[in-house]
């Protein structure tokens, strides 16, 4: 399985010069340095699958990052992967340990995103509690 990871760069097999040429133009990057690849904001998602599916002949696997953590949200492994349209739904998901934190590592996570730099939290800024 290729897993392509919108947060990381990753690796692919050798591509021929109109596969790899697809791609650039489709929004990937090339790192020659480190030999590795990664998803550029605003990429057509959908092309790059199309392109990939008919070069390669394994399952492609996008992994989403988790929204609060920012791992690999494990799309791969997950139990909804079959129903879920990473392409098209979200660019972000949540991963298990995050999600077995539940609704208070949650808030715990916004609430920082909200209050940055402000060591007054909740009443002072006139909002009273995130939840």
């Amino acid at each position: 399985m290729i897993k392509l990871s919108l947060n990381k760069d990753f690796a692919l097999p050798m591509l021929g010069k109109d596969t790899f040429a697809g791609l650039m133009r489709a929004g990937l990057e090339y790192d020659r340095a480190s030999r590795r690849f990664r998803i550029k904001d605003g990429a057509d998602l959908a092309s790059i699958l199309a392109i990939l599916r008919e070069a390669v002949h394994e399952e492609i696997s996008i992994e989403l990052p988790c929204v609060l953590c920012g791992n690999d949200a494990g799309c791969s492994d997950c139990e909804f992967s079959s129903n879920c349209d990473r392409i098209s739904v979200s660019d972000v998901c949540i991963c298990k340990r995050c999600l077995m934190k539940g609704y208070d590592g949650y808030i715990e996570h916004i609430s920082t995103l909200f209050y940055k730099g402000d060591t007054k939290k909740g009443t002072e800024r006139g909002g009273g509690r995130l939840g």
